[in-house]
């Protein structure tokens, strides 16, 4: 009896991926795509820079950062023109066009979405979504690997955005990657741009937080098995799996 019980609930676990993944197979095929734009080679031998959201960017001079590759996480674009803007969550697509982000005397974020002149990827989401023609997805791949061999394959995007993007410039070729605003703790402000204060909790997401780390701390000895350099750019980060480097050097020494 335990034998069957095990066997129908695999079999239901199965299923499940299956719907999800024909979703979003379904989703993928209904939108424009990031093959129309890149190739896996496309950053091969070239670096790359992953702006997250932690707050020890606050203040930073993104324009040191002009004639590099850079993948800008969710409201990145707000403050910056990265080669690509990359994000995972079809609510913060929904909510930047009904204005939740928005703040007081601030231009829409919405306005600055469509101003915005690098690449905007989402990874396919887990239901049928059309989104507008400035969006470029990537396949989701469902389970916990790296890509190099095919971009059209995918990516496993992860629980949170900081993930996918590590594995976007993997996919994309990038052998040498370099994180800033991957702090993983939170001090006075949960991001180091506005809009999200008003409505996360800074204890539950320090809780969120520590998953995210774990998740990537988990994919490091892949990440290494396959060639790829990380560094992380904030000595104060929570996420010590990768060498900690001064991001001003690394800038310098071009």
């Amino acid at each position: 009896m335990s034998y069957v019980l095990t066997e129908r609930k695999n079999l239901s676990s199965d299923y499940r991926k299956y719907i999800v993944m024909n979703k979003s197979n379904h989703s993928y095929a209904q939108n424009n795509k990031i093959i129309s734009l890149f190739n896996k080679d496309s950053w091969s031998g070239k670096r790359c820079f992953i702006i997250g959201g932690g707050e020890s960017l606050k203040g930073f001079d993104f324009n040191l950062l002009n004639n590099e590759l850079t993948i800008g996480i969710n409201k990145s674009f707000s403050s910056y023109n990265p080669t690509i803007n990359y994000s995972m969550d079809v609510t913060f697509y929904d909510r930047m066009k009904k204005g939740d982000y928005d703040n007081p005397g601030e231009k829409k974020l919405w306005e600055k979405w469509l101003d915005f002149k690098g690449k905007r990827v989402f990874l396919t989401p887990m239901n049928i979504t059309k989104f507008g023609n400035e969006v470029y997805l990537i396949r989701r791949e469902i389970r916990a690997s790296l890509n190099r061999k095919d971009l059209d394959a995918g990516i496993w995007g992860g629980s949170h955005s900081g993930m996918g993007a590590i594995n976007l410039a993997i996919a994309l070729g990038s052998q040498e990657i370099y994180l800033l605003g991957y702090d993983f703790v939170i001090k006075e402000s949960t991001h180091w741009h506005s809009g999200y204060e008003k409505d996360r909790d800074k204890v539950q997401f320090g809780m969120k937080l520590k998953k995210y780390r774990e998740e990537i701390e988990k994919m490091a000895p892949q990440i290494k098995e396959m060639g790829v350099v990380i560094y992380n750019c904030n000595p104060n980060s929570e996420l010590r799996c990768f060498p900690f480097v001064d991001i001003k050097k690394v800038l310098e020494n071009v």
